[in-house]
């Protein structure tokens, strides 16, 4: 009998010699074969789950389910793994010894943990080898990481991987765009991978001081981009930029952006990724199952992001669904360059200043490439206490907030203050507290307020 991520591991290790076998075999491979050997991993990830976790052992019994007789994830019927787990007793879901843990960056609420094994580690380091075919990275290209190190996955899975390629490569971390344009004509990085935040200011700084020559490759991970952001930075750049879908959870990247740039490839190696109560146009609440993973394998979890999924064929030749880029969450979140970012983050720092209504609410825009958190708040206090106001909470963010006052201080996100006229911003029941806005712009009601 196949095993599935033997099977993986050898055609990955393959093109460590063969850098373009794995893509030419993938191209190649009937979809049935590889959805065969993913079907095959699944059922051994819901036996090993039912005889050595104790969270689906007791959920399964619970829900009446037989662990033999389920074949996919629709068998499953109602049962979904939800984040609290994770944040609360990620140990109940593990199946074997752990080597280490990774953490999500969320920047309040309870830390979402997963356990891995170092095997599992290399194994999706290992798999870079093909995004490397994909996006025709050779030796000669010059490769700069700064994703974040922290707690989490980015940077870890980029520096592994790199041990399995002949590029010239630097995971630096989470430096300051500053001191990467510095060090871009010094070492004549052509491939960039970091966050689409960091990607702008670096562009921003480039723009005022001088671009020193094309890149070959802008790869982005950690949130979404608007595509007027995209645009602007491939003209100025005169390189693609490539998205990645990747998470604490996921443990590697579940989905990827060919060279065409239409939905994330979703990797049917490892996942069966399902959109779950889709609406009129198909978009639901994305849900993962692992099927290579051992320590802590992961069945219809669920993410809070919502997509939909694209069966059509691309003509980059891959045989893989796509996820087409999320349209939001299924609760008040944004990530950015302050990480995942919460109401209740505000809501400390605006509970200090006193001079302000019990309504307001929070928008991410975008403007000239960078992401600006506008606070929109309602008092009736003058212009100097409204200047105040503004002054405590700022105040409180670096207090507070260190690393996002950081972020701040450099100019890779910005913060700005509306005020309203109490009674102004509530128009429903439910006051949306925080809101991304960065792709449809404030609503007509928002400028109107501000504006008067």
């Amino acid at each position: 009998m196949i095993d599935p991520s033997r099977f993986s591991t050898i055609l990955f290790k393959l093109g460590r010699s063969h850098p373009r076998l794995p893509l030419r075999f993938i191209r190649a491979i009937p979809l049935s074969f590889l959805h065969a050997l993913r079907a095959l991993a699944f059922r051994r990830t819901v036996a090993l789950a039912a005889r050595q976790s104790a969270f689906y052992r007791d959920e399964l019994a619970r829900l009446g389910l037989n662990p033999r007789r389920i074949r996919t994830p629709e068998d499953l019927g109602g049962f979904f793994l939800t984040p609290d787990v994770l944040k609360t007793r990620p140990e109940a879901l593990l199946c074997g010894v752990p080597d280490l843990a990774l953490e999500s960056s969320g920047t309040t609420g309870q830390t979402t943990r997963v356990y891995l094994s170092r095997r599992e580690l290399e194994y999706n380091a290992l798999q870079g080898l093909f995004l490397h075919a994909l996006f025709d990275l050779r030796k000669g290209d010059r490769l700069l990481c700064t994703l974040d190190y922290g707690w989490g996955l980015g940077a870890l899975l980029v520096e592994r991987g790199l041990h399995y390629t002949d590029l010239f490569g630097m995971v630096v971390g989470r430096e300051d765009p500053e001191e990467a344009y510095r060090r871009l004509h010094l070492y004549r990085f052509n491939v960039i991978v970091s966050d689409p935040f960091w990607l702008s200011r670096l562009t921003e700084i480039a723009r005022e001081r001088g671009r020193p020559f094309p890149l070959k490759l802008l790869v982005g991970g950690g949130e979404g981009v608007t595509e007027r952001a995209r645009a602007a930075m491939e003209a100025f750049w005169e390189a693609p930029l490539c998205m990645t879908y990747a998470s604490t959870e996921a443990a590697t990247i579940l989905g990827f952006e060919c060279i065409h740039r239409n939905g994330y490839h979703v990797n049917e190696f490892d996942f069966f990724v399902e959109v779950d109560r889709p609406d009129a146009d198909g978009y639901g609440e994305i849900v993962l199952t692992t099927v290579n993973r051992r320590v802590m394998p992961l069945i219809r979890y669920r993410t809070g992001d919502i997509a939909r999924l694209h069966t059509e064929p691309c003509p980059c030749g891959l045989p893989f669904s796509r996820l087409s880029p999320l349209r939001g969450r299924t609760d008040e979140m944004v990530a950015c360059a302050w990480g995942n970012v919460y109401p209740r983050f505000f809501e400390e720092l605006l509970s200090e200043v006193p001079s302000l209504g019990d309504d307001w609410q929070v928008a991410l825009i975008e403007r000239d490439l960078k992401p600006i958190f506008q606070l929109r708040l309602e008092t009736n206090g003058t212009a100097g206490a409204r200047e105040e106001a503004a002054r405590r909470v700022l105040g409180e963010l670096e207090r507070r907030h260190p690393h996002a006052w950081g972020v701040y201080r450099r100019r890779m996100i910005g913060v700005e203050f509306r005020f309203f006229e109490p009674g102004t911003l509530r128009k429903e029941r439910k006051l949306l507290r925080l809101v991304d806005e960065r792709d449809n712009g404030s609503p007509a009601r928002v400028e109107e307020a501000s504006h008067r």
